[in-house]
């Protein structure tokens, strides 16, 4: 034995030992069989379930480890018994470990497709390589007694039950194609970890010594095992050249994809999932987004990765709607955490910078504005220079004044006077049990009881002072407290209009009552309906409608009868 080989060597009575402790181990008996049954139901429930720790543990509870060394061990002593023993153990357990998987497998589970179960479907090259140092670890802990308790660390690294359950979970959902993948994994550490822990073995001292006669019977015995060995470092070898092409063009999709996206307000790319099917790229990019991107802006950013990838791409973009919105404004742009954790990005396109800045702008103006709520901002780019595109939200069209004022303060606020502001208004109508709000939300202020009393009485004044007068019909009435005032929103319609001096008199009566000074602001619109039986307001004559309505339904408590036939037998319905 050469001396570069002297600190693998151990006591004979101790390879003594573990050859009587790989024997025992690769007996195939009921201990053996039930702790394999236990670790391919775990390592099952792992996979379907996504838990990294519940395969783990099947990994540790996994007995197979053991018939492998078994299998080396006896290669290298020319042992026949001990093969024979260990081979049936291993075959049996490997069909019993895929049997249960694929059983688990018909039940009504909720089998979905997950990384774990994906992960153990491609194998590579690096999987031998981690196969083969599993492999050595796992004998050399067996030669030397202080290294013995090391085993399950070993068991763990070595994926061997994994791979198995995943094979019979595919096969019973018809994905052969994953099936042969994990069976192929569970091979290849198979093959790795025999020639492995048999070169250990023998560079230990455990085989006799081998003559020149005996060399071609030692050959003989490991020739299947490395021509197998040789055939699947091929075909691992194939699929990590694939893996590793695909993860260069993932790597390439998910470069351009940002920065494509970068370009739009608050929209960053969340995932990307390809595939390349009879000579076409496909790509699922999903984003988070505030608003949906329009399919030309899909078409554009497709056409970059068809040119900058060389070869036909069909894209879809999944918008996930979300906003981003900061305290003070910000400068930069939400994206992906990258392996800082860091999740913003200095890297800014000045048109979305400056969008940004104006919908952070245009928030912090409007705070003051209740009526009016924010939707979205667009920027538009016209020959005329950059226009901000508000989307507002009220109860009325706002009017060339106010846009004019927003926009003045806006420019200051960006530092760009050449810059506009187009506001697209959304009216909207908002009505509660009492009536249309015409203070925002006052209604939905803290206020005392005896505020709200105090409330009720000026607007109840102040609409019985308008229904003195023929023809004018009160729609909604909003009374606001103001400091030491009373401020009071009527909307009216009719075929007339007050006076100035006609308002006047009624808000001095309705101050006097109340015992406080009191704005009246009177709405006029035209919104009445004419009948043969007279004049009215749109939600008075809606209001009759439904009374005339109720009136002609039935009492709640009155029992319908049921139409002819359908009585019991006993003559009741």
């Amino acid at each position: 034995m050469p001396d570069r080989f002297q600190w693998l060597k151990t006591s004979p009575a101790r390879l003594k030992q573990v050859a009587e402790d790989i024997s025992y181990g690769s007996e195939p008996k009921v201990s053996f069989y039930a702790l394999l049954m236990t670790s391919s139901l775990i390592a099952s429930f792992g996979l379907i379930l996504n838990s990294g720790a519940a395969i783990i543990g099947a990994m540790l509870v996994c007995p197979l480890m053991t018939p492998m060394l078994g299998i080396s061990l006896s290669l290298v002593r020319g042992d026949a018994f001990l093969l024979g023993r260990a081979i049936r153990a291993e075959a049996i357990g490997m069909v019993l470990a895929v049997g249960i998987a694929s059983l688990l497998g018909f039940f009504p589970l909720a089998l979905e497709v997950n990384k774990e179960m994906l992960a153990l479907t491609e194998p590579t090259l690096l999987d031998l390589l981690v196969a083969g140092l599993a492999g050595f670890a796992g004998t050399y802990a067996m030669i030397d007694a202080r290294l013995s308790p090391a085993l399950p660390g070993v068991a763990i690294a070595t994926s061997i039950m994994p791979p198995l359950a995943n094979t019979g979970l595919c096969l019973a959902v018809g994905a052969y194609q994953g099936a042969w993948g994990s069976f192929l994994l569970f091979l290849a550490n198979f093959l790795t970890i025999l020639l492995v822990s048999a070169g250990t073995f023998f560079a230990a001292g455990v085989s006799p010594e081998v003559t020149r006669k005996d060399k071609w019977e030692f050959t003989r015995r490991f020739g299947v095992a490395a021509v197998g060995f040789l055939l699947v470092t091929a075909l691992l070898t194939q699929t990590l050249v694939r893996i590793v092409r695909e993860r260069y063009l993932s790597h390439d999709l998910k470069g351009i994809l940002s920065a494509q996206f970068s370009q739009f307000p608050s929209t960053s790319l969340s995932e990307e999932i390809h595939r390349v099917y009879q000579g076409r790229l496909y790509v699922l990019a999903t984003v988070r987004t505030p608003r949906v991107i329009s399919p030309d802006k899909v078409k554009a950013i497709q056409e970059t990765l068809t040119e900058t990838l060389k070869r036909p791409t069909e894209l879809i973009v999944r918008a996930l709607l979300a906003k981003d919105v900061s305290a003070t404004g910000s400068t930069s742009q939400v994206t992906a955490q990258n392996l800082d954790g860091f999740f913003l990005s200095g890297l800014v396109a000045p048109e979305v910078l400056r969008s940004q800045q104006a919908e952070q702008a245009l928030r912090e103006l409007l705070l003051l504005r209740p009526d009016i709520l924010l939707q979205e901002v667009d920027l538009l780019q016209f020959p005329c220079g950059p226009v901000i595109l508000a989307t507002l939200q009220g109860s009325r069209i706002m009017i060339p004044a106010e846009v004019q004022e927003l926009e003045k303060r806006m420019q200051e606020r960006l530092q760009d006077p050449q810059i506009r502001l187009l506001t697209r208004c959304l009216t909207t109508v908002d009505v509660d049990a009492r009536g249309r709000i015409l203070y925002a939300w006052s209604h939905f202020g803290s206020n005392s009881p005896e505020d709200y009393a105090l409330q009720e009485r000026v607007e109840k004044e102040v609409r019985a002072a308008l229904q003195k007068y023929p023809d004018l019909f009160i729609t909604n009435v909003d009374a606001l407290a103001s400091g030491e005032e009373w401020a009071v929103r009527v909307e009216a319609v009719g075929t007339r209009v007050l006076g100035v001096r006609e308002l006047a008199q009624m808000e001095k009566s309705v101050s006097q009552k109340v015992h406080r000074p009191t704005k009246i602001y009177l709405w006029f619109r035209s919104e009445v309906m004419v009948t043969r039986e007279g004049l009215s307001s749109v939600e008075d004559f809606t209001r009759k409608r439904l009374q005339e309505q109720s009136a002609k339904e039935p009492p709640k408590d009155k029992r319908l009868s049921p139409p002819p036939g359908l009585e019991s037998a006993s003559g009741k319905p």
